[in-house]
C-alpha cells in the first residue's frame, strides 16, 4: 500500500522520526507531521491523509478531541505511554482503530497501519458501490415511473412534464425543456419544461437553423456542448447543454434538452444514455396521444353516424349480449336508453330479430329477413358476422318500398289478366290466316314472326301472373312429396330440348327423405334451372343434376358447362327482369323472370338458392330445402349450420 498518505500527530519529534525511519519510509508511505491540534487540523485540510497516527499524550484534551472529530472519517492509530486498561478502552470506544502501547516494535505499527488501510479502502469501495447502486436504483425508479405513466396515463402534458423533470433530476441539471417541431413554421416550440423562468417560456421558439438544433435534427443523434457560454439562438445562454432528438417513424419530431446555466458541470455518456431512454418514452407518449386522438375522432364520427342515421343498428357479442344499439333501434324496439350488456332476448321482444341472430350463431354467413314492427312498419334486416366482436344487424325501413311493390304487383296482375284475353284472340286470328286464303312467302314469314312474338308476350304474362300468385301465397297447398320424382319428371320433359343441342343431360337423384312442398311450384323450380342450363350451354355440352341429403336438408345442384356468369352479374341474376347482356346471350330468348320465380318459390319453402359460376367454365345453381320436420316450417327457423354456402 505504498503511496498512501499518513499524518503523524505527536509533540515528540523523536517519536515522529522513529516512526518515519522505521515504519513509513520502508513501507513507502507519504508522511506529514503535526505537533498539536491546530497543526493537525491544518494538515487534515491540506494533506488529506488516508490514516492518522495519534499520540495520546499531546497534552490537554487535544488527542481525544481529534479522535472524536475524525474517527468516523479516517482510521486512527493511537499510541500511548500508559498501560492503563481504562485509557485503552476509552480510546477504542472513542473510535481508535488500534491502540499501541509504547514501546512497540516497528512490525506492530506496520501491521496495524496495513490492516486499517485495507479496512478503510474496503469501506470506501463499499460506500462508493452502495452510492452507485442507490443512484442506479433511483434512475431505474424514475425511468420505470415514466414508462408506467406513458402506458397508463392519457394526459400528454402531465407525461411530458414528468419526462422533463426526470431528465433534470437524473442528469443533475439545473433546468430542462421538451420542444416539438412545427413543420409549418420550421420552428421548435416549447411543450414542457422544468425550472425555466416565465420570461423564457413565453418567448422560447427556436428556429431549425439554430446551429445546435440543426446538428440534432440533421444528425438525428444527441449533441453535447460546453464552454464558457453556449448560446441557443437568442433564447437563452448556458454553460453546458445536452440535446437529444425525439424520434417517430425515423423522423425527428422534437428535442429533449437539459442545461446548466450556473454550474460548470458538463454532461457525460451516461447522461446521454438516460436522456435517450427518456426521449424514447416521450416519443411513445406523443405517438400514443396521436393514436388516441385519431381513435377518439373516429369514435365520435361513428357515434354521430349511428345517432343520426335512420337505419336501426344492433350489435351483440358472441354470446348475444348487446354491445351497441343506436337511437333508431331503441325507438323501433322500445329499448332502454342504456341497453349495453343486456341479453338480446331480454331487451328485444321481436321474434324475427331474435331468429335472425339465432341463424347467425348457427351459420356465420350474411342473413337477411323482413321484420314487422308493432307500428306497422317493415324493416329489412341483414345480419353480418363481425370478426372479434360478434354479430351486427342493420335494419332499413322498407315500408314505402313494400307498399310500392304491392301496388306494382296488383297493377301487373290486373294488367296481365286484362291483356291475356285479347292476346289469346289475336293469337287465334293469326292461326286462322292461312285458312282464309293462300299466303305468299313473305306473308307466311310475317305470320310466323307475329306468332313467335305473341308466344313471347304470353310467356311473359304467364310469368308475371305466376310470380304475383307466388308472392301473394295463392295455390300453395303443401304436402309431403319426394323431390327426386319431381326432378325425374322435369328432366324427362326437357330431355328432347337437350337432345336437339346434342347435350348430355345426366341425373344422379337417389331416393331421399320427403319434404313438405308444392309439387307444381317445385317443378317450376327444376324446369327453370334445367331449362336455363340447356339454353346457356353450347351444343355438345354437359348438364349434371344431382340430389343429396345433408343433415335435415336436401341439396339440389344443377351444373352445366355453359358460358358462365360474370362476377358483376351474379349478384343481380335473381332480380326481376334482369338479364345478362353479352354477345353470347343476344340470340337467347327469355323474360328475365325465371330465376326470380325460382328464388320466390324456394324462399316460400324455407330454403335458399345461390349460384357459383366462372365465365367460360359453366355455372352451378344450388337449391337447399329443409326436409319434413316436426316443427312448423318457417324461414327463420331453418338451420343451415351443417352446410357452407356463399353469403
Amino acid at each position: 500500500m505504498s503511496g498512501n498518505r499518513i499524518l503523524i500527530v505527536d509533540s515528540n519529534i523523536g517519536a515522529r522520526n522513529w516512526i518515519i525511519e522505521n515504519v513509513a519510509r520502508p513501507a513507502g508511505y507519504v508522511i506529514a507531521e503535526a505537533t498539536n491540534l491546530v497543526e493537525a487540523r491544518a494538515q487534515l485540510a491540506a494533506f488529506q491523509p488516508h490514516l492518522i497516527v495519534l499520540a495520546l499524550g499531546l497534552g490537554s484534551e487535544n488527542a481525544p478531541r481529534l479522535l472524536h472529530d475524525y474517527e468516523a472519517a479516517l482510521p486512527i492509530i493511537v499510541t500511548t505511554m500508559h498501560r492503563s486498561a481504562d485509557e485503552v478502552c476509552a480510546a477504542q470506544q472513542a473510535g481508535a482503530g488500534a491502540v499501541l502501547i509504547k514501546p512497540f516494535e516497528p512490525e506492530e505499527l506496520m501491521q496495524a497501519i496495513a490492516r486499517l488501510l485495507r479496512s478503510s479502502h474496503s469501506t470506501r469501495d463499499y460506500n462508493a458501490l452502495r452510492q452507485q447502486v442507490e443512484q442506479q436504483a433511483q434512475e431505474f425508479n424514475a425511468v420505470y415511473t415514466i414508462g408506467k405513466n406513458v402506458t397508463a396515463a392519457l394526459d400528454i402534458e402531465e407525461i411530458l412534464s414528468g419526462v422533463v423533470s426526470a431528465a433534470v433530476h437524473l442528469t443533475h441539471s439545473e433546468e430542462g425543456s421538451l420542444m416539438l417541431l412545427d413543420h409549418d413554421t420550421d420552428q421548435l416550440f416549447l411543450c414542457a419544461h422544468k425550472n425555466l423562468d416565465e420570461t423564457t417560456t413565453q418567448r422560447l421558439r427556436i428556429r431549425v437553423t439554430d446551429p445546435l438544433m440543426h446538428r440534432v435534427l440533421s444528425s438525428q443523434r444527441p449533441v453535447m456542448q460546453s464552454g464558457n457560454v453556449v448560446k441557443l439562438q437568442s433564447a437563452f445562454l448556458a454553460k453546458a447543454i445536452l440535446a437529444v432528438p425525439i424520434m417517430a417513424d425515423a423522423q425527428v419530431i422534437g428535442v429533449l434538452n437539459v442545461d446548466n446555466k450556473i454550474a460548470a458541470r458538463t454532461f457525460h455518456e451516461h447522461d446521454v444514455h438516460l436522456m435517450t431512454i427518456l426521449s424514447d418514452y416521450a416519443a411513445i407518449a406523443l405517438e400514443n396521444a396521436r393514436l388516441y386522438a385519431a381513435k377518439e375522432n373516429e369514435r365520435q364520427r361513428l357515434e354521430t353516424i349511428l345517432r343520426d342515421t335512420q337505419d336501426a343498428v344492433i350489435v351483440t357479442d358472441a354470446k348475444q349480449r348487446i354491445v351497441l344499439a343506436n337511437p333508431a333501434a331503441c325507438s323501433a324496439f322500445g329499448l332502454n336508453t342504456e341497453p349495453h350488456g343486456l341479453p338480446l332476448s331480454e331487451a328485444v321482444d321481436n321474434r324475427a330479430v331474435l331468429d335472425l341472430f339465432a341463424q347467425g350463431r348457427r351459420h356465420p354467413h350474411a342473413w337477411h329477413t323482413e321484420i314487422q314492427l308493432s307500428d306497422g312498419r317493415t324493416l329489412r334486416g341483414q345480419l353480418s358476422h363481425l370478426s372479434g366482436v360478434g354479430f351486427g344487424v342493420v335494419m332499413q325501413d322498407i315500408s314505402q318500398l313494400k307498399e310500392l311493390d304491392r301496388i306494382k304487383s296488383e297493377f301487373i296482375s290486373t294488367a296481365s289478366h286484362d291483356l291475356r284475353t285479347p292476346l289469346t284472340s289475336i293469337r287465334g286470328y293469326i292461326g286462322l290466316l292461312p285458312r282464309v286464303g293462300p299466303l305468299n312467302e313473305q306473308q307466311q314469314d310475317f305470320v310466323v314472326r307475329a306468332d313467335r312474338s305473341m308466344n313471347n308476350i304470353i310467356e311473359l304474362i304467364n310469368d308475371l301472373l305466376n310470380i304475383s300468385r307466388i308472392e301473394a301465397g295463392l295455390d300453395w297447398e303443401m304436402l309431403p312429396l319426394d323431390l327426386h320424382k319431381v326432378i325425374e319428371d322435369s328432366a324427362a320433359g326437357l330431355q328432347q330440348s337437350a337432345a336437339e343441342k346434342h347435350q348430355m343431360l345426366h341425373l344422379n337423384v337417389p331416393d331421399a327423405s320427403p319434404l313438405l312442398g308444392n309439387v307444381q311450384r317445385l317443378k317450376q323450380v327444376v324446369d327453370n334451372l334445367i331449362g336455363n342450363a340447356i339454353k346457356y350451354t353450347p351444343e355438345g355440352g354437359h348438364i349434371d343434376v344431382t340430389l343429396s341429403e345433408q343433415g335435415n336438408f336436401l341439396m339440389l345442384r344443377v351444373r352445366d358447362t355453359g358460358i358462365g356468369i360474370a362476377p358483376a352479374d351474379q349478384s343481380r341474376i335473381f332480380e326481376k327482369f334482369y338479364r345478362v347482356q353479352s354477345d353470347q346471350t343476344l340470340t337467347i330468348s327469355g323474360t328475365g323472370l325465371g330465376l326470380s320465380i325460382v328464388q320466390a318459390i324456394v324462399e316460400k319453402h324455407d330454403g335458399r338458392v345461390w349460384v357459383e359460376s366462372k365465365e367460360g367454365h359453366g355455372s352451378t345453381f344450388t337449391v337447399l330445402l329443409p326436409t319434413c320436420q316436426p316443427v312448423p316450417i318457417r324461414v327463420r327457423q331453418a338451420d343451415y349450420s351443417l352446410l357452407a354456402s356463399p353469403a
